[in-house]
């Protein structure tokens, strides 16, 4: 394989460091530059790759901060109607109580568990994200040659 030569310019800042670079490591410049063009060039690079996961990731925890930012939310609220609408008992009424507290709570977790099972979460009943209105739809729709009956 013929090399051929190349000249670029660097700034005097630059040429020191990457002369500095090559000598500590004692390499040639032609293979630091060589090397480095590779990469640049090398649009399958790992470095791209963790960029586009970190991008990736970064918007997942900004959806998982807003869903629990929501959640959190709701739960103070129904919290503060809890203590606002269920009034103290006294000590001869709470055994009952809490045998009906617990059967309500069995049936609160077997509805939550139905729930997931079935792919519903309370937070997308909450945040909906809105794409258009239906004169949007249904130009999009139109313009996209479908028959929206």
């Amino acid at each position: 394989m013929k090399r051929q030569n190349i000249h670029p310019y660097l700034s005097p800042e630059l040429l020191k460091s990457f002369k500095s670079y090559c000598n500590k490591r004692n390499i040639s410049q032609s293979s630091v530059v060589e090397a480095a063009l590779q990469e640049y060039l090398d649009d399958n690079s790992d470095i791209r790759l963790l960029l586009r996961r970190l991008d990736r990731q970064g918007r997942h925890l900004d959806r998982i901060e807003r869903d629990l930012a929501a959640l959190t939310e709701a739960f103070g609220v129904f919290v503060q109607l809890w203590f606002a609408h269920t009034p103290r008992l006294g000590d001869e009424d709470k055994k009952g109580a809490e045998k009906e507290a617990w059967n309500r709570y069995s049936q609160f977790v077997d509805y939550v568990s139905r729930q997931l099972a079935g792919g519903h979460r309370f937070v997308n009943d909450l945040v909906d994200d809105v794409v258009g209105d239906e004169e949007e739809l249904k130009k999009a729709v139109s313009d996209e040659g479908i028959d929206a009956g």
